[in-house]
């Protein structure tokens, strides 16, 4: 047998995983079989590896295992039928051989290869006698059937193995899972305790894996998470472990490493594995990540609280921009609450808990209602949620995406329905920046069989710091016939230079403005200034303006005085659900409504 021939061979062998394996009653079954149905008083199951014979099951046999040298099933693998030795006294081949001369076991032999439908010969189903005998044609292929019977349960053996490896690894990476993770923690965890040593758990989130999905596609984002379980796979040591918990989240386990010395090492390899970037579609691509630590058993002895505690840190570390945390229990204290917070979140809009409110926008001259903004509340099974509580976490977490596609389809499924005049609806930053945000929005209206005319979308500054992307997007939704209002409009750093190139029609302004208006002293005179400048610059531009905040008819009357388009605030109408809010008329000040303006 040649070199190259024989080393596929072990390959195969190998591949099936069977060598030093239990017993398993099939197999020792199939050799009963085989001894009664040939009236022999050995018959055996034998594999033949590169320097060894090695028994899976037998009868009327000692040894588990012998030299290959002595090995007469090395022989019978040579050839394609079965290998029969009437009397090993008298065959060369197998007369010198310790079984036949010294233990005087073997006089007659009988084999047929175990073949793999490639070719392969693994080892045999061999019978023998002490004694010599004769063997006739039947015999020969009543073994070949027990032979065939063998190899149906080694197909069924390396089947059921590999669904055990499906079952406990990644399908994408072929790392292993999060069911395999936990049961290597566990394992790590029970080690470290017998050796009094430490383990350290790590839990990794790629930052804005989404937006690669979204702009080069699902393919690319699969071939990053490949190349990504690969560069982590060659940071760790042999005793380490990565695995894919799923999405576009990673857990790490370090074991034997001194703390914190020994962690900083493999941290400092993960941040050079990441230095180089990821060619994805002959683009390159610099992927940031976030890494919560937390140690064994210093910080917890429970899996699960070690699960939520790395989880705490990376949230941590990706709040801070990136990179590693270790927990802190006296820092995460709060970390733990926003969590609990943005896993209700992850509930809330699968069961339908988010609710939408409309907050009247009058004129103020008419007081007709022209428009109401859309002002999403989330009623949890604890209680009413705030928007400031919640609305930042979800910004943060990405959550606002779905959400905000929500509270569009809602707004603008109202405005259609029962609402009159136009509807506002707020945009977060990272909505904005969505590539197909223009395309979503366009659906929508369609959808809904709203006129685009009818919807005012409200942007901070902050989505517009690209300033060249912000311009071609604002641009497509005017040519969509889409109104769209700076909203908060003062607190920002640049918004007064912003407005030159930018195509929007509304200003609002914030609240922090209206707040004084209206009361003695330098603060009441100062907002009062700021806000006829607010005005002025907006009539320059010929924008209309929307004065927020307004709780008071001073308020209101002075803010009229000044020139606001619009207004809006508690003086009017608080934010309500929708029959409440469907009227075509604002309830205000009767001192107010009859000012001739």
């Amino acid at each position: 047998m040649s070199p190259t021939h024989e080393d596929a061979r072990l390959d195969e062998l190998h591949r099936f995983g069977i060598l030093d394996t239990l017993p398993e009653p099939q197999f020792d079954r199939i050799v009963a079989l085989a001894a009664r149905y040939l009236d022999m008083p050995v018959a055996a199951v034998s594999f033949v590896d590169k320097d060894r014979q090695w028994f899976k099951a037998r009868l009327g046999l000692d040894v588990t295992e012998t030299p290959k040298s002595e090995s007469i099933c090395a022989i019978a693998i040579q050839q394609d039928n079965v290998l029969v030795i009437p009397d090993a006294r008298k065959d060369p081949r197998v007369n010198g051989m310790k079984c036949v001369i010294v233990d005087q076991q073997v006089g007659f032999y009988a084999g047929a290869p175990l073949r793999t439908p490639d070719g392969h010969h693994l080892g045999t189903v061999c019978v023998m006698d002490a004694v010599p005998r004769s063997f006739t044609l039947e015999e020969e292929g009543i073994l070949q059937d027990f032979a065939a019977l063998v190899m149906d349960e080694l197909r069924l053996h390396i089947t059921l193995q590999q669904l055990g490896d499906l079952a406990l690894l990644d399908t994408l990476t072929s790392l292993p899972n999060r069911t395999n993770f936990r049961q290597r923690l566990t394992q790590a965890m029970r080690r470290a305790t017998l050796d009094s040593s430490k383990v350290v758990l790590g839990l990794m989130d790629l930052d804005r894996f989404k937006l690669i999905n979204d702009t080069l596609g699902h393919a690319a984002g699969d071939e990053l998470l490949c190349l990504t379980a690969k560069r982590l796979s060659e940071c760790l040591a042999s005793s380490d472990t990565v695995a894919r918990m799923g999405g576009d989240e990673f857990a790490l386990i370090f074991s034997d490493v001194a703390v914190p010395a020994g962690t900083e090492r493999i941290l400092a390899r993960i941040r050079e594995a990441f230095s180089t970037p990821f060619v994805l579609e002959d683009q390159e691509i610099y992927v940031h990540w976030s890494l919560g630590l937390t140690i064994f058993p210093d910080d917890a002895d429970q899996v699960e609280t070690l699960l939520t505690q790395a989880d705490t840190a990376m949230y941590r570390a990706k709040r801070a921009g990136g990179g590693h945390a270790f927990f802190n229990a006296e820092h995460d204290r709060r970390t733990l609450a926003e969590m609990a917070l943005l896993s209700g979140m992850h509930r809330a809009l699968e069961r339908n808990e988010f609710r939408l409110h409309f907050q009247p926008i009058i004129h103020p001259i008419s007081g007709e209602v022209t428009a109401h903004e859309a002002l999403i509340r989330w009623e949890s099974p604890g209680g009413l949620v705030s928007p400031a509580e919640f609305i930042p976490l979800a910004e943060v977490s990405g959550l606002i995406i779905p959400i905000g596609q929500w509270v569009l389809r809602e707004a603008v499924r109202a405005a259609a329905r029962t609402l009159r005049g136009h509807i506002a609806v707020n945009i977060s930053p990272l909505e904005f920046a969505q590539p197909q945000f223009v395309e979503n929005v366009t659906r929508v209206l369609c959808e809904e069989g709203l006129e685009p005319g009818r919807l005012m979308l409200e942007l901070t500054e902050n989505s517009l710091i690209d300033a060249h992307r912000g311009r071609d997007v604002l641009r497509d939704l005017r040519a969509l016939g889409v109104r769209v209002a700076l909203d908060d409009f003062g607190t920002g750093y640049s918004s007064f230079s912003a407005l030159a190139g930018l195509p929007v029609e509304v200003l609002k302004i914030d609240r922090s403005f209206t707040l004084h208006l209206g009361t003695a002293g330098p603060e009441g005179v100062r907002a009062a200034e700021l806000v006829r400048a607010i005005v002025a610059l907006a009539r320059a531009f010929g924008l209309d303006t929307v004065a927020e905040g307004v709780e008071t008819p001073i308020q209101a009357q002075l803010l009229t005085d000044l020139g606001c388009t619009f207004l809006q605030g508690y003086l009017f109408g608080r934010p309500s659900p929708l029959p409440a809010a469907a009227g075509e008329e604002a309830v205000m000040p009767a001192m107010f409504r009859t000012t001739d303006l």
